[in-house]
């Protein structure tokens, strides 16, 4: 009977243990790839490659093109507050989302933005028009 009682109380720490939960660890599912492009006559443009973390690749690739107006390769939209909520930023949620998903993402900062503003004189801006 003494041995019935230890192994009952036993076997219930055991079973006790193996109720819980564990999380488990964050996984990296994306890696990141700064880049600086070379747009020619001296201007460059910071981009950034999102690929899967998982797989060896050659990888389908998706290039985000920002549309009108001055935005950045994540396309935020609205003004950055010092203190106030993050603005929304829709291409970095769909290079996340395209590269959860097996594909390769680049997206770039236009010419004028971000790290690459420059002021220029309206011939330099005309003259590869022509």
């Amino acid at each position: 009977m003494i041995a019935t009682l230890g192994l009952s109380c036993l076997s219930t720490s055991i079973f006790k243990q193996q109720d819980q939960a564990l999380a488990q660890q964050y996984i990296q599912t994306i890696k990141y790839r700064n880049l600086v492009i070379d747009l020619g006559n001296g201007l460059k443009t910071n981009a950034q490659l999102t690929l899967p973390a998982v797989g060896k690749g050659p990888f389908p690739g998706v290039l985000l093109i920002p549309g009108s107006g001055a935005v950045d390769k994540n396309e935020t939209l609205g003004f950055v507050h010092k203190n106030g909520p993050k603005p929304p930023t829709p291409f970095w949620q769909i290079a996340q989302f395209l590269s959860e998903r097996g594909f390769g993402v680049l997206r770039y900062d236009k010419r004028g933005v971000s790290a690459n503003f420059r002021t220029q004189m309206y011939g330099e801006i005309l003259q590869p028009m022509i």
